[in-house]
């Protein structure tokens, strides 16, 4: 796909690839800037009821403009392809800067009030992330800490779109209402907020098991 123009955006590199899909740093050009593109799996969006659950979460990561927060440019189709268009942001991720083993206090203590920001803005808006954890968090080469992935966020009071029984997001970091389906709000957020932070500051999680149950 590199090299590729796909609608106005021509893919430059592959960034990552994850459950969520398969990121890649391209040109808008448009715009004439560089963003980054998530292409979803196609199985995620078969349904017409897979496609409504997008359009929603997308809508929702488009209100949010917060320097903790990752803007969200749009959502579009080309040649049978379903996209994100989202800002383009360098650094590390929290996961990598983790695998050295924890931080020292003071900076996992800012890394934690900036999450903490993002957040709030978040929630202030009635959108609730379910899926924060290290890999979703950007630390840029300034040392901000800028939240990443909105694709599963979700507006306080939109019917519930998900499959019936699925569960959204990573089970280490998932509240117990999480990880049980059921509803969930701001609090969810808060839980794993405060797992990251115990990650940070020991370097491991509070919460370990062999197998998804076992947690």
């Amino acid at each position: 796909m590199i090299g590729q123009t796909i609608s106005h955006y021509r893919i430059l590199s592959k960034l990552g690839e994850g459950g969520m899909g398969v990121v890649y740093k391209a040109e808008d050009l448009t715009l004439q800037r560089t963003v980054a593109l998530k292409f979803l799996p196609q199985e995620s969006v078969a349904s017409a009821s897979d496609r409504s659950r997008l359009v929603h979460e997308a809508r929702a990561a488009a209100v949010l403009f917060h320097p903790n927060i990752c803007p969200v440019y749009e959502i579009g189709e080309s040649d049978g392809h379903t996209f994100i268009a989202m800002g383009y942001l360098e650094g590390r991720s929290l996961k990598d800067l983790l695998s050295g083993g924890p931080l020292p206090v003071d900076e996992a203590l800012r890394i934690a009030k900036e999450i903490g920001e993002g957040l709030s803005a978040a929630h202030g808006k009635g959108i609730v992330h379910r899926d924060l954890k290290p890999g979703n968090v950007m630390v840029t080469p300034e040392g901000r800490a800028v939240l990443m992935d909105f694709g599963l966020a979700k507006m306080t009071g939109v019917t519930k779109l998900t499959r019936t029984g699925a569960t959204v997001g990573t089970v280490a970091y998932m509240s117990p209402e999480q990880a049980l389906g059921r509803e969930v709000d701001a609090r969810t957020d808060l839980f794993s907020l405060g797992v990251v932070l115990y990650e940070m500051a020991t370097g491991v999680l509070p919460f370990r098991g062999e197998t998804t149950a076992a947690v």
